[in-house]
């Protein structure tokens, strides 16, 4: 005879639905909790097998309802609230849009062409300073000239590409760059 298990485990959780409902409440804190556990509850218990018999039934059906309640529990500590989705649809969109994509990559092209108009030492020095932040002692070091060489062609490269990209010279105060 195949699913005397699934049949009595059917009449036991009909018949003390109500009994299950409230020792389920006062255990987990919450009768939704505990009326959602009892009906998946129900959907188990269509898959239980004779393969070994069910001797306390309640005891049975008590186990699988606290054992799906709690795995609604783990499911829903992982899920946002609503709360804090409404905060995350909040965030600007910070990442520039088409028009900002352009100016910037017409930008690098301009700084492209004023470096390229620049003498090579001056480009060498600029890339140097700018790009692979070199100390200046460094960069007069690699390319064989004094640290004032240095400091002269890159004031010059500066000054060359700030007039190409149509910008503006921002000088520094207090003179030099630090020569760490």
């Amino acid at each position: 005879m195949t699913g005397v298990n699934r049949t009595t485990l059917r009449t036991v959780l009909a018949a003390d639905y109500g009994g299950l409902f409230r020792r389920l409440t006062r255990r987990l804190g919450s009768a939704d909790l505990a009326g959602d556990a009892l009906q998946e509850t129900f959907l188990r218990v269509e898959r239980v097998t004779d393969d070994v018999p069910v001797h306390s039934p309640k005891e049975f059906l008590f186990r699988i309802a606290l054992n799906v309640a709690t795995d609604h529990r783990r499911i829903d500590r992982r899920l946002l609230s609503g709360n804090a989705v409404d905060a995350l649809l909040d965030i600007p969109d910070d990442s520039p849009d088409a028009a900002a994509i352009l100016e910037s990559r017409q930008d690098i092209e301009a700084l492209d062409r004023a470096l390229a108009e620049l003498p090579t030492r001056a480009r060498q020095v600029f890339m140097a300073a700018v790009v692979r932040k070199l100390p200046d002692h460094e960069i007069a070091t690699l390319l064989g000239v004094s640290v004032r060489t240095v400091e002269i062609d890159l004031k010059n490269a500066l000054k060359h590409c700030a007039e190409r990209l149509g910008r503006r010279l921002v000088r520094r105060a207090g003179g030099p760059r630090p020569r760490s």
